[in-house]
């Protein structure tokens, strides 16, 4: 029986924790109280960070912004995390790759250390042909997030500098930021929908998505549903604070033959939204699965985790980025013909291009190969069994 850790604020754990823990390992999880719930019925210690950060934490729409949020937490989080890591003496440290501070515990300590990856994944060596040519595509984006935050750049560079010295462990330039790579690295997607599906080495185990340990799922009409196609429409739980696009979606299909139900996320004041067309069902929080099973199309931000989702459950994709790794999620899927990406869409070309989707069978031919692909990845305990060989092999 092995010790492990776990520091991740990212539900996608949660289905692993559980198959770790039914093999008879002991897992203590440093993660936000909102995830308390399921990570205790998992078999888990649960022990809190949102002293430090939670899911109410603000996430800067420029990514160097944040990356001075997630460095600043790492530097509140590590004193705390190393003595209490030091006393334990877990056999390995699984982190998920957004948690800095999870790498530099790992490191600080030579523990083995596994990254579990439910965003975009990014190769150990960027200098690729196909990696380079991904990069270009956001380059005018990310120099404008660089200018923007040059005083954040400063101070995550300081703190980086402050880490290594205090710490000894390696310095995190900004480009690791958002990549904190181990010797294992999960990743809870397949290949073919990832940017660079050629770039990835041994190091790197695509599982696909764990679809449970969500929690309870909040109540909604399925019945209200009707014998409609169903268009569901989400901007994820992040960048979702867009009256302006729920009025514009109101304009493209009300009155339509379809049937749409609408998730404005948590930081969205509905009345302002105005009153909601007969054919919407509107809410701040769906089952999202349980919406996808009947969905025909899934209009989305085009994060990993609902990208993931909706392919496996063979609906094509309207992407509309918003942010962080979401526009070159929305390129490759578009690129792969599973769906098409969009950029400040009229409400004429959102319906217009919503139609060609649900028209075209090659959309839903494509979603329905790719959606085969995920639900057949291996899932938890693929996972779970490269964790434990890696485990056993890694000094």
């Amino acid at each position: 029986m092995a010790g492990a850790q776990t520091t991740s604020i990212e539900p996608n754990l949660v289905s692993l924790v559980a198959e770790l823990t039914r093999r008879g390992e002991r897992i203590t999880s440093y993660s936000s109280e909102t995830f308390r719930p399921v990570i205790e019925r998992a078999g888990a210690e649960f022990r809190s960070i949102d002293a430090f950060i939670t899911e109410r934490t603000v996430v800067d729409e420029n990514l160097v912004r944040f990356a001075s949020t997630l460095m600043q937490t790492t530097q509140s989080l590590l004193p705390a995390l190393l003595a209490e890591t030091s006393a334990t003496h877990p056999d390995y440290v699984i982190y998920d790759s957004l948690c800095i501070w999870g790498r530099c515990v790992a490191e600080s300590l030579r523990i083995p250390a596994v990254a579990s990856i439910s965003t975009l994944a990014q190769p150990h060596a960027p200098l690729q042909r196909e990696v380079l040519a991904g990069a270009l595509s956001i380059l005018p984006r990310s120099i404008s997030m660089l200018l923007a935050a040059r005083r954040e750049l400063q101070a995550f560079n300081a703190t980086s500098n402050q880490l290594q010295q205090t710490y000894h462990c390696p310095r995190i330039g900004l480009a690791d930021a958002y990549n904190n790579l181990a010797g294992l690295n999960i990743v809870y997607s397949i290949k073919e929908v990832q940017t660079w599906p050629h770039a990835f080495d041994e190091r790197f185990r695509f599982v696909g998505p764990f679809l449970g340990g969500r929690g309870a799922a909040p109540a909604f009409p399925l019945e209200e549903l009707g014998d409609q196609p169903v268009i569901y429409i989400s901007l994820g739980t992040v960048f979702n604070a867009k009256t302006d696009f729920y009025r514009l979606c109101f304009d493209a299909f009300t009155s339509s033959a379809y049937r749409v139900v609408l998730a404005t996320g948590d930081k969205t004041n509905r009345q302002l939204l105005g009153e909601f067309p007969t054919n919407f069902i509107v809410r701040s929080t769906v089952p999202q699965l349980e919406i996808l099973r009947r969905a025909a199309l899934f209009i989305t931000h085009g994060g990993m985790n609902s990208v993931n989702e909706g392919l496996a459950f063979d609906v094509p994709l309207l992407l509309i980025p918003q942010g962080a790794d979401q526009f070159l999620i929305a390129w490759r899927i578009q690129q792969v013909g599973a769906g098409v990406s969009l950029r400040n869409p009229s409400s004429g070309q959102l319906r217009d291009t919503a139609e060609k989707l649900l028209a075209t069978p090659a959309y839903r031919e494509q979603s329905v190969k790719l959606g085969a692909a995920l639900r057949t990845a291996g899932g938890p305990s693929v996972a779970a069994d490269a964790i434990e060989a890696y485990s056993r092999i890694t000094p």
